[in-house]
């Protein structure tokens, strides 16, 4: 019989504690954009953005990720999709975005998980009925001393198939708003290569939750449609007129949990040049 050697223990500590880290312990990332085309009057605007939670709690009712939001002060708050799997989880949902939304205004848009989880209107009620906002396809004016921005959310392609694209969406607000600074909010992070000359600014998605594993300079090991090495796993993408704004995420799949790859609140300051 073979026993465990002490090297054996170590290591299969050092991968445990590493396991646990990588999957609980909350980071920051901080962002500053700057644009011609942004408002003087938005100077220093502050978005949070929280994707991919997939059921994750970081404490109970998420009161560890909270107290961190709020420690950064945002002026919004955008939910970039996949929170849920079933309708049992929106308990999870309704708890955050109660207490987000007395941080700040909060936004959600859906992700391809949200709607898997056949629970799409049921999610989109609690949001609403707890001080948040859905945005499906739509989008709406955000003032600031008497300027404004448009921000935007459109639904995940899982949605239903007559829903319209996110190009017509910003189509449509580039013809109502030709000169505004458009935010977009979405979840999948491919938009450079489906969308590169979209009429926006700045594009906050998720969806690749950092490559899963991550390497040392290399970045993320693996994408979520399971090609090595993707490229957009995190950060911010520049792409025509907009920047793309990838978070890492909160949560992740149990059947392959993250690896050097700690949950990501990603927050955003906005500049004018």
């Amino acid at each position: 019989m073979k026993f465990i050697s002490k090297l054996d223990i170590i290591i299969i500590t050092i991968l445990c504690i590493l396991l646990l880290d990588s999957n609980l312990r909350l980071t920051v990332t901080e962002y500053d954009i700057s644009s011609q085309r942004l408002p003087s009057e938005f100077e220093g605007y502050k978005i949070v953005q929280l994707s991919d939670l997939h059921t994750m709690e970081f404490g109970k009712d998420n009161h560890r990720l909270v107290k961190k939001v709020a420690a950064l002060e945002p002026d919004l708050i955008a939910l970039t999709g996949d929170y849920i799997e079933d309708a049992e989880d929106i308990a999870i949902v309704e708890a955050l975005v109660s207490q987000l939304s007395e941080i700040a205004p909060v936004y959600f848009t859906s992700g391809n998980h949200d709607w898997a989880s056949k629970a799409i209107n049921q999610l989109e009620a609690a949001i609403e009925d707890k001080g948040g906002k859905y945005l499906s396809n739509e989008y709406l004016l955000l003032e600031r001393d008497g300027a404004a921005v448009v921000l935007a959310g459109v639904e995940d392609p899982n949605g239903r198939a007559d829903m319209p694209k996110p190009d017509q969406v910003c189509e449509k607000i580039d013809a109502a708003y030709p000169d505004s600074f458009v935010l977009l909010m979405a979840h999948r992070n491919d938009f450079p290569v489906r969308y590169p000359d979209l009429p926006c600014d700045v594009v906050f998605v998720g969806h690749g939750h950092g490559g899963v594993i991550r390497l040392p300079i290399v970045g993320g090991l693996i994408g979520t449609d399971l090609k090595l090495f993707p490229t957009y796993d995190a950060g911010v993408f520049p792409s025509g007129r907009y920047q793309m704004v990838v978070s890492r995420g909160l949560g992740g799949a149990p059947f392959y949990p993250r690896l050097l790859n700690n949950p990501e609140i990603v927050a955003v300051t906005l500049h004018t040049k």
